[in-house]
């Protein structure tokens, strides 16, 4: 069947409108970022942004960037942020929502020129995208301190200041090296996560098992077992009851395999709790455990606990993770 001249014009227009309303090419001297959900082009740097990720904030925030003109501060307006980027909890920073639920009102009314997301964010990328040009900073890369290169120097070259970044990438790479040089004679690491009243050992592939190879020490555990794909399991189902059973046993298992040195991380604290619900603290709850007393790291005073909101909250920052550094270093060299 020939096709009729008025049906090719349809057709012609209707391409030319799905260029038009498509994203823009890049061209020379745009700006062009590339983050978890594709490519981000931008013809300027910003200067207006609205930022959900603690960690880029962190990064921002190292690297001079003055950029910020929105962060979620939550229902109270007062945000949970670590006490060396406190100051995204002035009034000059416009509330824009939670680190889960972006404000839609409040980010149309700033107006950024920029949204940045990751992690407990990113499933709201299209929500705010359609706002303004978003990228999302999250990574499924399992080496923290890789991530943290990697997306200091993307943000370094995003806001024109590479040369900054460059020097805190060669800065956190140095001090890694001597963290990592001496967790190499240090013996066995064992992490332990708390929440609520309950505590977990976290081995290598769980969720916080990064730690292992940011401190450069050798697990206590063998990596765990790939966790199968879906929601949790109902509260007092029987499967909830198998999935506690097993913690406990692991748990169990990774204080008896006597770690040299104990590494803690307090959700509780993280979240602005600091104690469980009973009211006891982290480190009155372990001293509480004749198997974690048992151990040799305890009985050493070898226990390090990492800043619950560095790792609980903010993660892949270069301020945040290269103070970790600093201090378990501190802590390794000390314990000898």
């Amino acid at each position: 069947m020939p096709v009729l001249p008025d049906t090719l014009m349809k057709v012609g227009s209707a391409i030319l409108l799905a260029v038009a309303c498509g994203p823009a090419a890049a061209t020379a001297g745009d700006i062009v970022i590339t983050h978890a959900k594709g490519e981000t082009v931008l013809k300027a740097t910003p200067r207006k942004v609205a930022v959900y990720d603690l960690a880029t904030l962190d990064i921002l925030n190292a690297l001079g960037v003055n950029a910020v003109a929105g962060v979620p501060k939550g229902t109270e307006g007062k945000g949970n942020f670590p006490p060396y980027i406190s100051k995204y909890g002035d009034a000059r920073y416009q509330n824009v929502g939670t680190l889960f639920e972006p404000d839609l009102a409040a980010l149309k009314a700033l107006g950024p020129d920029l949204i940045v997301v990751g992690g407990r964010s990113s499933r709201k990328y299209a929500d705010v995208n359609a706002i303004a040009p978003t990228i999302d900073m999250s990574s499924a890369e399992k080496d923290l301190a890789a991530v943290t290169i990697a997306n200091t120097r993307k943000l370094g070259s995003a806001f024109g200041v590479s040369d900054r970044a460059e020097k805190r990438v060669v800065a956190f790479e140095t001090l890694l090296s001597s963290l990592h040089a001496e967790a190499a004679g240090a013996g066995t690491g064992l992490l332990l996560f708390a929440a609520g009243d309950g505590m977990a050992v976290h081995a290598p592939g769980d969720r916080f098992g990064h730690v292992y190879d940011f401190a450069g020490i050798r697990p206590a555990v063998p990596a765990a077992e790939p966790t199968p794909p879906g929601p949790r399991p109902a509260a007092g189902s029987p499967e909830a009851e198998a999935a506690r059973k097993q913690r406990q046993d692991t748990l169990a298992a990774g204080l008896a395999s006597d770690p040299t040195w104990i590494f803690v991380i307090d959700r509780n604290a993280a979240t602005g709790n600091g104690a469980s619900g009973n009211g006891e603290t982290i480190a009155a709850r372990l001293g509480a455990n004749a198997d974690v007393t048992a151990t040799t790291a305890w009985k050493a005073g070898r226990v390090i606990y990492l800043d619950p909101k560095t790792w609980y909250l903010v993660g892949a920052g270069i301020d945040a993770l290269s103070q970790s550094a600093r201090e378990t270093l501190a802590a390794l060299r000390a314990g000898k």
